[in-house]
């Protein structure tokens, strides 16, 4: 991974370049907010950090301890039980709301590589591909 990713939070001075890897520990250890803006390069663009695909994708091969986020406000569907999470060699867990699995992740305690299925639905997917995950992992 290149060092070429900058990063912003409202209020104070960007920071970089740096690798997606970095950022993706710095948000698992909740050192950078998820509200975090980033630009790649000499991008003129700043966008969400959470919708940088390659920091996505870091963010679900870092594995870092963090601190408990503090709460937030989230919107109805964001806090709804409809999620069962699972991981390699443990129990099923759930249903639980995209805001815990969020927490979760926050935390360190819910990992990026776990699966997530609907209740009702028969197939399983990423963590990190769910819409709703990603919203409430912005909100925090």
């Amino acid at each position: 991974m290149t060092a070429d990713w900058h990063v912003w939070v409202e209020g104070a001075e960007p920071v970089g370049p740096v690798t997606a890897e970095l950022i993706a520990r710095g948000l698992r250890a909740g050192k950078v907010p998820s509200d975090a803006r980033v630009r790649q390069g000499d991008d003129p663009f700043w966008s969400d950090l959470l919708d940088a695909h390659e920091i996505v994708a870091a963010l679900k091969a870092v594995s870092v301890e963090s601190e408990p986020p503090p709460p937030s406000s989230m919107t109805p569907n964001l806090l709804a039980q409809r999620y069962l999470v699972w991981v390699e060699g443990s129990e099923l867990v759930g249903p639980v709301s995209a805001d815990q699995i969020a927490r979760g992740i926050r935390a360190g305690r819910v990992p990026t590589h776990a699966s997530l299925q609907r209740e009702g639905d028969h197939f399983a997917y990423d963590i990190l591909d769910e819409p709703e995950v990603i919203a409430a992992l912005k909100q925090l």
